[in-house]
């Protein structure tokens, strides 16, 4: 009997741009005990990378919820397949199936934050002043540093990603009756959500699914994919400060969100 797929590799600490950050903190808090000159950037480096890890967090804790929602689920769909060797598939759709979709929209929305305050941290590598959001951040003219690492991503990987949390946010769930199945494929059965592989079309009747997308292992792949980006940003960012590049902007960094209303 097909088993549910493992988790991928999670973390043990925190995500490594955090802990970069923390060490270039620690740095230029040594060198420049008796200045100023630092204080802004140091502060911003110790605040917005621990908001990033929150709902990197948030995202994780989601993660594994989805994944222990499959595993109760597939636990009581194997005696059914068991018990009749004729059935090809066997489906449930309860609340536990619910809770697999709601903490999967969940799931995108807080990957989708995390991406943009990756993108705000970031952009103090940088002289200039940059977009706060992430698809604005990579429309920006260059790849050098971390804005080439994040256009990569955008195109291998973000894109689908918001098309996703775009669809599911703001126009349709994937269906009105959504169920989790085992299904019996020539290779055996498969533990299986189903995830449209046309989110763009927006609207339920116009919705196409094929075995290749599967809303339990795209997840996982959304999770692989954001893990060696953070680890690819912060790498870019240590290296830059170990040659003097980084920090490039050190100050105006705080309030550049605030709105107000007349």
């Amino acid at each position: 009997m097909h088993q549910a797929p493992p988790l991928p590799q999670m973390r043990t600490s925190s995500p490594e741009l955090v802990r970069v950050l923390d060490r270039i903190c620690f740095q230029l808090d040594d060198l420049y005990r008796d200045s100023d000159d630092y204080a802004e950037f140091t502060w911003f480096a110790r605040e917005y990378p621990r908001c990033y890890r929150y709902h990197l967090d948030c995202a994780e804790y989601r993660l594994r919820g989805i994944h222990s929602l499959f595993l109760k689920i597939r636990e009581a769909l194997a005696p059914k397949v068991t018990e009749s060797p004729a059935l090809f598939e066997a489906s449930i759709s309860d609340l536990r199936v619910q809770r697999i979709y709601w903490d999967f929209e969940s799931y995108l929305s807080e990957v989708n934050i995390a991406l943009d305050l990756l993108a705000r941290v970031a952009g103090t590598a940088y002289a200039q002043p940059m977009p706060l959001n992430f698809n604005k951040f990579c429309k920006k003219e260059g790849d050098c540093g971390p804005l080439g690492i994040m256009k990569r991503a955008q195109e291998r990987w973000v894109k689908r990603l918001k098309d996703y949390r775009d669809c599911l946010t703001h126009y349709t769930p994937v269906d009105t009756l959504l169920s989790v199945g085992l299904i019996q494929y020539s290779d055996g059965f498969q533990i299986r959500a189903r995830l449209p592989v046309n989110p763009n079309v927006r609207d339920i009747l116009g919705f196409k699914f094929t075995r290749r997308v599967e809303l339990l292992r795209y997840a996982f792949c959304v999770w692989r994919h954001m893990t060696a980006l953070d680890r690819a940003v912060a790498r870019e960012i240590a290296r830059a400060f170990a040659k003097g590049d980084y920090p490039k902007r050190t100050s105006n960094l705080f309030f550049l969100g605030r709105r107000e209303r007349e």
